[in-house]
């Protein structure tokens, strides 16, 4: 019993000493002698009662993150922020409900959390991100750990504006992932306004890259009821993501179900879908059989037919003759194959002209449309000045194919034919720029 008695004695003995040292270290800190105060939690940190005390950790962070938030301080001692830091996830980890803290206050948290958002919008302005991220990052996290356990009185659930800048500068360095991160922190609350529209591009732009399905649906479902006033860009953004998670297959199945369905009604689905098939890549392309090859080309021209009928853009109409005009000179080509005499030669040219003049008429058809919405214009982009002057060219060359196809069988289409060719060969040229 004595033994015991005097263990307890001995034990108690050393909390005194303990609470002694950590009276000096309150002292000295609060006098400001922050280096004086330092030697004192370094030794502190080597004693065996004191190595494990989650009130030595709680010292040691508050004298670090003075160190850290003193100028002249922390260029002596460059490491100060790590220390203060890690010292206060020591603390936490010793002891979880915080009791000590909150008895005796939150100052190191709040001390890193201002020197390092200090720290973070100096380099944030000098465009120095990864340095802007490392200090932000420190600053979400105490500012973070101050609203979840009541320690300031700010009463929103996050620090949105530190939030938002961390974000900023992990994206501006290139780290993807940690921006979405953060952002998602602020989607969660759906936090919303002009600022923040980028925020969800980002966020889109990111889950199409890691094709993240889930996540994509859930943002943009998210952007659409924050940002109604986007529609056109999030139909683009949810054409983009079909079209680059598609296969070419899969696409053209996707189209016709959804066109016999009605499914397709806006401007940016239709174009989503013929520019995703009109420029496949040719790789893609040709691991297709000869009958898709011709049905990509098809479901591409009808879709830039209808977009060129919700809006009547001459660069949709010219696209749309483009892919019948593609084919028909796929076919022209072929021709060559089948010169000379005889009658199983005039038999296969007979069937490729039978396959040609549907080609050619809806060819002449939508590049005439273009040509008159083009032609029509005061002033153009290069895009539509190059897209008319091939138009001119093209339709030269369908009405030349025309004409000497008529040549000796009707006189009166031959002339007609003979006219048009005429018309547009004039202009070769005349609208380049």
């Amino acid at each position: 019993m004595k033994k015991i008695l005097f263990t307890v004695a001995f034990a108690s003995f050393g909390l005194v000493a303990m609470s002694q040292d950590f009276s000096k270290v309150m002292l000295l800190t609060q006098t400001k002698k922050y280096e004086d105060a330092k030697k004192e939690v370094d030794e502190l940190v080597t004693k065996e009662k004191a190595k494990n005390n989650p009130e030595t950790y709680y010292w040691r962070s508050t004298v670090y993150s003075e160190i850290f938030g003193d100028k002249a301080l922390f260029a002596k001692y460059p490491d100060a922020n790590v220390e203060a830091y890690n010292s206060f996830a020591k603390y936490k980890e010793l002891q979880p409900d915080l009791k000590f803290m909150k008895e005796n206050g939150p100052r190191p948290v709040g001390v890193m959390y201002g020197t390092s958002f200090d720290y973070g919008k100096q380099y944030f302005q000098d465009s120095k991100w990864d340095s802007a991220f490392k200090y932000f990052k420190v600053a979400e996290e105490m500012g973070d750990f101050i609203n979840k356990n009541g320690f300031g009185t700010n009463q929103s659930a996050i620090d949105t504006f530190t939030v938002l800048y961390t974000g900023y500068s992990a994206q501006n360095a290139g780290k993807m992932g940690d921006a979405v991160g953060y952002y998602e922190k602020l989607a969660n609350l759906k936090v919303n306004g002009k600022e923040f529209l980028d925020m969800y591009r980002y966020m889109l732009d990111f889950y199409e890259k890691e094709k993240k399905t889930d996540k994509f649906t859930q943002t943009l479902a998210l952007a659409k009821e924050l940002y109604p006033d986007q529609a056109t860009l999030w139909n683009q953004t949810e054409m983009a993501n079909i079209t680059a998670s598609s296969s070419l297959t899969d696409l053209m199945g996707r189209y016709k179900k959804e066109s016999a369905e009605g499914k397709i009604t806006t401007l940016e689905q239709y174009l989503g879908y013929a520019d995703a098939l009109a420029t496949a890549e040719k790789a893609e392309v040709d691991k297709l059989d000869s009958a898709q090859q011709v049905e990509i080309k098809n479901i591409a021209a009808e879709a830039f037919a209808k977009a060129f009928e919700k809006e009547p853009n001459g660069i949709y109409a010219y696209n749309a003759g483009v892919m019948y005009y593609a084919q028909f000179s796929v076919l022209d080509e072929k021709s060559y194959d089948y010169r000379g005499e005889g009658a199983e030669l005039k038999a296969k040219r007979e069937a490729l002209e039978k396959a040609q003049i549907p080609l050619a008429d809806k060819s002449i058809q939508w590049l005439e449309k273009a040509y008159e919405v083009l032609k029509a214009k005061a002033t153009r982009e290069k895009s539509e000045a190059t897209s008319l002057n091939r138009a001119v060219d093209n339709l030269a060359n369908l009405y030349g194919w025309k004409r000497d196809k008529a040549r000796g069988r009707d006189t009166k289409a031959y002339d007609e034919y003979e006219a048009k060719f005429n018309l547009y060969d004039s202009e070769h040229d005349k609208y380049k720029q």
